[in-house]
């Protein structure tokens, strides 16, 4: 015989399996092909106004963008005044009266600025007492409780 039958047969499997991997690098490039063409088309006009069109889109998104930034800006400054940080208490300030009806809270900017506002209730009546914040120190006598919502508030971030 021409050749031996196991010789010819790891010779066709070899074969095949470069067959099939011709096949499969063949549908690869043709892929690429594809894609290629269609981002770099053969006519040279189409090309440059595919890239005069990008040029286009990209100049108009800096406009916007450059738009946005005084916005964002002005946000900001809005928002380093805003309050951010909040403490809270309800407490009962005296043995005689129950239900915690008396409460205290800090209200604080980014810089800890704000106030405390303090509710005490009695039997006669409700007292409302304000005491401005700055940089997290009170220029007015803290009483435990507002003391306790300051430290609340600075911890949160």
């Amino acid at each position: 015989m021409f050749m031996d039958y196991f010789t010819l047969q790891p010779l066709l499997v070899i074969t095949l399996g470069y067959g099939v991997i011709a096949i499969i690098l063949g549908g690869l490039i043709y892929n690429l092909y594809r894609r290629w063409h269609s981002v770099f088309q053969t006519n040279p006009k189409t090309q440059s106004g595919a890239v005069e069109e990008t040029i286009a889109r990209l100049a108009r998104a800096e406009g916007g963008l450059a738009a946005l930034e005084p916005r964002v800006r002005a946000l900001e400054k809005i928002g380093s005044v805003a309050v951010q940080k909040i403490g809270f208490l309800r407490f009962n300030p005296f043995e005689h009266t129950g239900g915690d009806q008396s409460f205290a809270v800090a209200l604080l900017d980014r810089n800890n600025n704000g106030l405390v506002l303090s509710s005490l209730y009695t039997r006669e009546g409700v007292r409302i007492y304000a005491k401005e914040i700055q940089g997290g120190i009170s220029q007015h006598a803290l009483s435990e409780e507002e003391k306790a919502v300051l430290r609340q508030a600075m911890e949160n971030p």
